[in-house]
């Protein structure tokens, strides 16, 4: 018979401390992340752009912290760093003396891999991004079966809670249409349980340039609000407003009803405005008639977004520019 003696501890014996965020209530450190959505949505843009606000330590989105800075550990197997990753970073003004990389030249990175604590052992780095999560499972892994991935994933748990860094992985989704967002994750339901937070980017209409951000799970913090952003020359996010829209509201194409008039306002007035000099006010108010959008409602919308009026052409222009005369 084995002795348990040591093998026994008590709870009473541990000391209790408060969960640290790298931004609350979003992302934890200490705990595994999950950022997924449909390919092409925004998943890595979003990451980029998070690399480069905790590199430089500036502002979180909609957020008045500033994030505290740090080295971050970005790691992509689907693009080229010459082409791809650096001049996105430098598009996004990120410290590039503080985004570092594994090198896998000779070998690839997996989750199981040691080189992840050497690296965080030797940076002090406070943010880890895998993506996507699937490149780094591991040869011969077997993502759907829930014997492969729980040791992985218990693995990564303890590396991200030892160093009390923030791990994010970007995962790809199922196409199981209308599911709840932790079932649309490819592979086991594993990989999202031991995630303590799992967030969704998806655009709010296909083809469209708008983005959200919904939290799907929480286990720290309750769920926080959604948040609308812009992708701008394919690197660059505009952050533009939180939103009350729920993550399985946007799996299920649910996004247009679930909308106050003023928001929907908001949505279309972005919509046609980005990219554009300025349009006619004339027009605006006649495509908004037309939506059964009260000039009232627009004029808020228009408030809140800081569009402004410009006189041009004996007539009234909206624009999103800088140079304006603020009247309607």
């Amino acid at each position: 018979m084995k002795n348990t003696e040591n093998n026994v501890k008590f709870y009473k014996s541990v000391k209790t401390r408060q969960v640290e965020w790298l931004w609350y209530p979003y992302i934890p450190y200490g705990k595994i992340t999950i950022i997924q959505g449909d390919p092409g949505d925004g998943k890595s843009t979003f990451a980029l752009n998070l690399a480069s606000i905790i590199s430089n330590g500036a502002e979180l989105p909609l957020a008045e912290q500033r994030a505290l800075q740090s080295i971050v550990i970005y790691q992509n197997s689907e693009d080229g760093k010459e082409d791809t990753i650096v001049p996105r970073l430098k598009a996004c003004n990120a410290d590039l003396d503080k985004i570092a990389y594994i090198d896998e030249s000779w070998d690839i990175l997996s989750l199981s891999d040691d080189r992840i604590e050497k690296v965080l052992q030797e940076t002090r780095a406070r943010l880890l991004i895998l993506d996507p999560i699937q490149a780094y499972l591991g040869n011969g892994t077997d993502m759907n079966r829930a014997t492969d991935i729980r040791p992985i994933m218990s693995r990564i748990s303890r590396v991200a809670q030892q160093y009390n860094c923030a791990i994010v992985l970007i995962g790809h989704m199922s196409k199981a249409s209308g599911s709840k967002g932790l079932y649309r994750s490819l592979g086991s339901i594993d990989i999202p349980a031991a995630a303590r937070s799992v967030l969704l980017v998806a655009r709010t209409k296909p083809m469209g340039s708008e983005r959200v951000l919904a939290h799907v799970k929480s286990n720290l913090a309750p769920l926080g609000d959604s948040i609308l952003f812009n992708i701008e020359n394919g690197s660059n996010i505009t952050w533009l407003r939180k939103s009350k829209l729920t993550a399985e509201q946007v799996l299920c194409g649910d996004i247009e009803e679930s909308q106050s008039k003023e928001e929907r306002a908001m949505s279309i007035l972005l919509e046609l405005l980005t990219g554009e000099q300025e349009i006619s006010a004339e027009k605006i108010q006649e495509f908004f008639e037309k939506q059964g959008i009260s000039l009232r409602t627009i004029k808020t919308a228009k408030s809140k977004l800081g569009i402004k009026s410009i006189r041009k052409d004996g007539g009234w222009f909206w624009t999103l520019g800088e140079n304006y005369e603020d009247n309607i």
